[in-house]
């Protein structure tokens, strides 16, 4: 009774972010549960990639559009290749998440897919606050956050890259990051195979 009208209403907006971002590391904890006790199973099948991309894409565009991020796709030729298109886009969608949180305003990030002999290769490169090359393998551990102060004024729960390389990898894929090759900015690199995986990776759980 104390609190102005726009007291309220600034605390009731506070609320509701509080409980998105509860929400959101909810999520989070109970894929990393259902991973680790092998509870989700991959299942590939033989999809566009440039849909699964698109609805990643689809997914983060709000949030990168209330802070003027430009995300865009470099036109390439579709391919259909065997990978769980669900779990994928969880993936591209986490990557894509992490550029537009830490990345400023007025910036652009930059999807590139490249088709090689036998995998095809997916850069995400934005303009952000970059990432230390002495972090490079550490990004992917489990509860890993950066050191530097952006990071640690954010939320986040660092275990999103930990469940996007063990989905990519399940796949017989990798994924790696590194500098964008400029002063800021990082570029993530994600390979899939044109192939199913043998036998025995396929009924791998994640």
């Amino acid at each position: 009774s104390d609190l102005t009208a726009e007291e309220r209403i600034e605390f009731i907006q506070k609320e509701r972010e509080e409980v998105v971002r509860l929400e959101s590391l909810l999520d989070i904890f109970t894929h990393l549960t259902r991973l680790e006790t092998g509870m989700i199973r991959l299942k590939p099948e033989n999809k566009s990639l440039k849909r699964t991309l698109t609805q990643a894409v689809n997914s983060i565009y709000m949030k990168a559009y209330e802070k003027q991020i430009d995300i865009s796709m470099e036109e390439f030729t579709d391919i259909r290749l065997p990978h769980d298109s669900r779990w994928t886009e969880e993936v591209i969608v986490n990557i894509l998440d992490n550029a537009v949180k830490y990345s400023p305003s007025k910036t652009a990030i930059t999807i590139r897919v490249s088709e090689l002999l036998s995998y095809v290769m997916i850069e995400i490169q934005d303009q952000g606050i970059g990432i230390s090359p002495s972090e490079f393998q550490n990004i992917f551990k489990r509860f890993y956050r950066g050191n530097s102060p952006e990071i640690k004024d954010t939320n986040g729960s660092g275990v999103g890259l930990y469940l996007a390389r063990k989905i990519i990898e399940q796949q017989g894929g990798t994924i790696c990051a590194k500098s964008s090759g400029s002063h800021t900015g990082s570029n993530f690199i994600l390979t899939l195979p044109k192939q199913p995986a043998d036998a025995s990776s396929k009924h791998q759980t994640i």
